[in-house]
């Protein structure tokens, strides 16, 4: 069968048609990587720090993973971030690349922390911690005047509770993080304080959270009383950090018991009494040591008187 030069020019025709509609889009990032607005970020560090530079979002056939990029100070080469990565149903279609799952183990971790933060000696922590979200663990390091840290969390609820139609749902969060003259304590903050802000909507079942826990048998039952405690905090304002700073002088302790001192009154002696014939007599006692005796007035007889 022959085709016509018309029929020929035609199939031609068509093809580069279609070849020109499939080169209309353009360069873009294979991955799928964008940067989104601050306000979508699936999961915040904690206010006052460390700030926020930007997000970038990358959707996945079976999850949705978001770098939120921190500003970094260090002289460690790499870049701080706070990675979220939220596993389950995201719409996004069955031509998507499906996201990796990386088990929650020691040795894991440690190949992810050394990939993270390059040439800095880490040591995994060998305590149990908990945040609000449940445990994780974290690796620490120094390099130079720089303090890194590498944390780790995954958020499910437990086998018993999850099932594919159920409570299913998974949530994993990296923290990586370097700052110079830092301590471990100030980096492990960003830890305890970050807040998981997204969720899969449309899809009641996903609740990688678990079920609620069960409320104090004591809360409004009568004789289970309630004291307010004083929490111990670098918010705390600064009069009442100036009030706790404030040191009463010790009292001196004295282990004998002291008199009061006894004031003596003064020994005022009797004046001697007169006598018949011009003789003083002094009072029984007096002239003794330490009295006093005055002697009378001399007298002057005057014309027409007598002295007493």
């Amino acid at each position: 069968m022959r085709c016509s030069g018309k029929a020929v020019g035609l199939i031609v025709l068509v093809l580069l048609s279609l070849a020109g509609c499939t080169a209309r889009e353009g360069a873009r990032v294979p991955t799928g990587a964008t940067i989104v607005p601050t306000e979508n970020a699936l999961v915040l560090p904690p206010p006052g720090g460390p700030e926020v530079l930007n997000v970038v979002e990358r959707r996945f056939g079976n999850a949705v993973e978001q770098d939120v990029n921190l500003h970094t100070s260090a002289s460690t080469p790499g870049q701080n971030y706070l990675r979220a990565t939220f596993f389950g149903p995201t719409g996004a279609g069955l031509d998507q690349k499906t996201a990796a799952y990386s088990a929650v183990r020691a040795s894991e971790m440690m190949r992810e922390a050394g990939r993270a933060i390059p040439g800095v000696p880490l040591t995994q922590s060998p305590y149990f911690l908990q945040n609000n979200y449940g445990p994780f663990g974290y690796a620490f390091g120094r390099r130079g005047s720089d303090a890194c840290l590498y944390a780790w969390q995954q958020i499910r609820p437990p086998e018993s509770q999850r099932s594919p139609l159920r409570s299913y749902g998974t949530i994993q969060v990296r923290l990586r993080h370097c700052a110079t003259d830092a301590t471990e304590n100030e980096l492990l903050s960003i830890v305890y304080g970050y807040t998981i802000s997204g969720t899969i909507i449309g899809d009641p079942s996903w609740n990688p959270y678990g079920a609620p826990p069960a409320v104090d048998a004591g809360l409004g039952r009568t004789g289970s009383p309630i004291y307010r405690t004083e929490v111990q905090s670098d918010q705390a304002p600064a009069l009442e950090r100036r009030r706790r700073a404030i040191v009463t002088a010790p009292v001196r302790a004295t282990t004998a018991v002291e008199k009061p001192e006894v004031t003596r009154q003064p020994v005022v002696a009797p004046l001697p009494l007169p006598q018949p014939g011009g003789s003083l007599q002094s009072p029984p006692g007096a002239g003794a040591a330490g009295t006093v005796v005055v002697p009378p007035p001399t007298c002057a007889p005057e014309a027409g008187t007598a002295c007493p």
